[in-house]
């Protein structure tokens, strides 16, 4: 549930004009996120840095820092924000929408370099103790920097959901650490007090921890946007559905999504009755590619496959296959199924799905239990197999092989 103060800032910052779901507002919130914790982290510095710096705790001090880094880190989320809003220009042709990545990935050396640094002062102040003074108002004014810390949180975590931005997201578990870190602190203030100084020395090496673990985080998240990740499986799923319901598409296949910050364009192959002109199997892909686009908002490009289902090879082929693919592990799908020739024996070509995890060295043998299918299910049917095999999700060309099954 949002507060009464979070509506207020939203509603200030969003622009009114525009759908709540746009690349402007999704924007904004972001910038907003940035912005505010920027602010509330760098008083969360300034306090607990003071505080630290009368009491004499590492622990306080090595948490200001963690404060520090947060600054940084909501700067750069504000900034990545800014930038991701520039338009489109003929160097940059699908606009700047990684650059949210890279303010991430940045921001994750950033926590790197400070965990490494906390945990170094953690290991000092073990080899080193010092007496520490932790008077009543200490505690209470790390208990109110707790208490920012977990607005901070709720707010960033409401503001991912409605930008639905891993940023923010990864934003809100950071903050959601710095609670548990504070809480650390105030354990090794209340302990020193009674007599065991050491804990302060091991509550910054625990801090450091949490911090050297939420760098690892963004950093692997950032990697995996930059470098491309496979498809949501839901998003394929609303592909196949919203194609395959339209008429004369016989079936889709090859869909591949390419992403860019929040622009993504999708292409994908349809099937189609050979028999259909060319212009008829045009509109129809082009329908397709509208049906995409309105559905899901991305940039669509349609394939056209014709495929002959009349051929008295089809069906009985069809059938092998799908009980074929039903019964190998490492197969998914099948598609591009042809019969060529008149009469007996045939010409067919055909392409096997491969799941991700299977390997092009593993394909020798799916060639090898394929050819031996088709000798045992249609000896002297088949005269050339032509078959091809890739990934489910790959970028590398399809591997295709052509096989004689005999001599006439």
């Amino acid at each position: 549930m949002i507060c009464p103060v979070m509506k207020l800032l939203v509603k200030r910052y969003m622009d009114p004009m525009q759908d709540p779901d746009s690349r402007e507002n999704r924007a904004r919130i972001g910038m907003l996120a940035g912005w505010v914790g920027t602010v509330a982290s760098l008083c969360l510095t300034v306090a607990k840095g003071w505080v630290g710096f009368v009491s004499g705790s590492i622990s306080l001090i090595a948490d200001a820092t963690n404060s520090l880094a947060d600054v940084g880190s909501s700067l750069v989320i504000a900034l990545g924000f800014h930038w991701s809003r520039k338009p489109q220009d003929e160097h940059h042709p699908f606009g700047h929408g990684r650059i949210e990545a890279v303010a991430t990935l940045v921001l994750s050396l950033a926590l790197l370099l400070v965990g490494f640094e906390v945990a170094k002062s953690g290991v000092m102040r073990l080899l080193n103790p010092k007496q520490i003074e932790a008077p009543f108002w200490v505690l209470v004014v790390v208990a109110v920097t707790v208490g920012v810390k977990v607005w901070m949180a709720v707010f960033s975590r409401n503001l991912a959901k409605m930008a639905k931005s891993q940023v923010l997201k990864a934003d809100a578990w950071n903050h959601t650490y710095d609670v548990v870190c504070t809480l650390l602190v105030v354990v090794a203030l209340i302990c020193a007090q009674m007599g065991f100084p050491s804990l302060d020395g091991w509550t910054a090496i625990g801090v450091s921890a949490f911090i050297l673990f939420t760098g690892v985080q963004y950093a692997r998240e950032a990697i995996d946007i930059l470098l491309g990740v496979c498809p949501d499986p839901e998003d394929i799923v609303k592909i196949h559905e919203t194609v395959e319901t339209l008429d004369e598409v016989l079936g889709v296949h090859e869909i591949m999504v390419h992403q860019y910050g929040e622009v993504r364009m999708v292409s994908f192959h349809i099937e189609v009755d050979a028999k259909m002109t060319l212009n008829a199997a045009h509109l129809l892909a082009e329908k397709a590619e509208t049906a995409v686009e309105t559905k899901l908002g991305w940039r669509a490009v349609a394939h056209v496959d014709p495929v002959d289902r009349s051929h008295p090879m089809f069906k009985e082929l069809h059938q092998v296959l799908s009980e074929y693919i039903k019964s190998d592990d490492e197969l998914i799908d099948f598609h591009d199924l042809r019969a060529v020739g008149e009469l007996a024996p045939y010409q067919v070509s055909f392409d096997l799905v491969t799941d991700t995890h299977t390997r092009s060295c593993r394909y020798s043998r799916v060639y090898q239990d394929t050819l031996k299918l088709l000798d045992e299910k249609f000896a002297g049917k088949i005269k050339v197999a032509e078959i091809g095999i890739e990934a489910a999700v790959d970028s590398c060309p399809m591997e295709r092989k052509k096989f004689h099954l005999f001599s006439e």
